[in-house]
């Protein structure tokens, strides 16, 4: 097991997963694994623990390290932020622990030091204009029910919503069915009875991914994009003329479409990256 007193922890911690990597002293990269994602909003401190403690062994280090730097999935007060402090402090002894919410952690790893609109664009949606030191404006993302425009729990949605009511056209439709094999009465037990609807939406997403040469589908998921676009970034103080960059996993493999309903709004994307983690990794480097 390796040495942790010089070591730091850095985790990005999303609905679908959290990617954790350890970093030694002087910067290098001594462990990474991946883990089960955790929204803070939606878990108590213990199952948020008992998640953590199950990376612990994974990772190979002791209980004992210089700092922790997680960036979570709803974490978005600082109720929510001082519970992931304790669950964390239930698992590791860190010299310093910092709690924040995983769009300032997207911010710092598109941007660094730089002014910018950051967006996420994963199993939910979340941006934030960005000064290059800390978050200094937030639409809120309000989760899947009330907001998560564009996201991959937004577009299961809609994909679900539209087979159901018939307006998918009646080909996709009927593979849909055929692929998933879910009854109404199964849509409604996964979406309002069990835990992670928003993870189970966001798993229809390699269904649309699949059918994108279909002008219906095509047009989905810009239209999605669209009101992510509209109803977040332009509510921004110059967000015609700051750098927007997105990171994400919906982003990065709907990006040409991102890009198209970027330009029909009026607005340009500067890059996209598909995890936070590795600009994670490098903004800690540097500013360590």
């Amino acid at each position: 097991m390796l040495s942790a007193m010089k070591n730091r922890l850095i985790a990005d911690a999303g609905s679908s997963k959290i990617d954790w990597v350890v970093l030694a002293d002087g910067g290098d990269e001594l462990a990474r694994v991946s883990s089960i994602g955790v929204n803070a909003l939606m878990c108590s401190r213990q199952e948020i623990a008992e998640a953590f403690g199950k990376v612990q062994d994974k990772l190979g280090v002791d209980d004992a390290l210089a700092e922790i730097h997680y960036y979570g999935a709803g974490c978005a007060t600082q109720s929510i932020c001082a519970k992931v402090h304790a669950a964390l402090g239930d698992v590791w002894r860190a010299g310093t622990l910092h709690v924040n919410s995983d769009l300032l952690g997207a911010a710092r790893a598109l941007f660094g030091r730089e002014k910018g609109i950051a967006c996420i664009l994963g199993t939910g949606s979340n941006s934030c204009l960005y000064d290059g030191h800390e978050i200094v404006e937030h639409i809120p993302s309000l989760g899947f029910i009330l907001g998560d425009e564009g996201s991959g729990a937004a577009l299961g949605k809609r994909l679900v919503a539209d087979a159901f009511k018939g307006h998918l056209p009646r080909p996709i439709r009927d593979q849909f069915m055929k692929q998933y094999e879910m009854s109404l009465n199964d849509i409604l037990e996964y979406t309002y009875r069990r835990p992670a609807a928003n993870r189970f939406l966001a798993s229809l997403v390699p269904f649309i991914r699949d059918h994108l040469w279909n002008p219906y589908v095509y047009s989905l998921v810009r239209e999605e994009f669209e009101c992510f676009l509209r109803r977040n970034v332009a509510m921004y103080s110059g967000a015609r003329s700051l750098p927007l960059a997105f990171t994400g996993s919906i982003a990065w493999h709907f990006a040409d479409i991102l890009k198209d309903a970027a330009g029909r709004q009026g607005l340009s994307v500067s890059h996209i990256m598909p995890s936070p983690i590795e600009g994670m990794i490098n903004f800690h480097k540097s500013h360590s």
